[in-house]
């Protein structure tokens, strides 16, 4: 779930008095390229993620809704390289792009079935990320990262880097 959606669904639900339960994120999974210029890389991420929970409405004991988004992420990205010595490089990276989103609800009481959709919603929205501090620790063929900062992918990202 992207950081505009947590916000969004907290705001939501204290207005309406709704409560969500068993909320799971699966986290974001992704592939990136980058094309190296001296200290700068271009590129872009593809990103992967899943979200559910389950919706109990005001003065309603028990939840009515199951909710599910699942998000494709595609981002332009950047990175910038500002010290690299050996087998340890620090960089910082930014990226903007676009959220797909699919949307779907299923009904778990009587009541929540006749509110839920009947079909599933496709949207699109602004997706951004900003990694001011980033580590990568390898050679030029095979690393390991760790980036922080904020954005859509969340607070911290690590994985595994290839070159070829």
């Amino acid at each position: 779930m992207t950081m505009t959606g947590i916000f969004g669904n907290a705001f939501s639900d204290a207005v309406l008095g709704s409560k969500r339960t068993d909320e799971k994120v699966l986290g974001v999974f992704g592939l990136g390229y980058r094309y190296a210029i001296n200290r700068f890389k271009v590129g872009g991420d593809l990103g992967f993620g899943i979200a559910s929970s389950k919706l109990a409405f005001a003065g309603q004991p028990a939840p009515s809704i199951k909710e599910r988004d699942i998000h494709l992420l595609v981002l332009t990205t950047a990175e910038f390289s500002y010290f690299r010595r050996g087998l340890v490089e620090l960089y910082g990276s930014a990226a903007a792009g676009v959220d797909l989103k699919r949307h779907s609800e299923s009904g778990l009481t009587p009541e929540g079935k006749e509110m839920a959709s009947a079909k599933s919603d496709f949207g699109a929205s602004f997706a951004y990320q900003v990694n001011p501090i980033a580590v990568r620790v390898g050679n030029d063929r095979i690393g390991g990262f760790v980036e922080a900062g904020f954005g859509t992918k969340g607070f911290v990202t690590a994985g595994v880097s290839l070159g070829f």
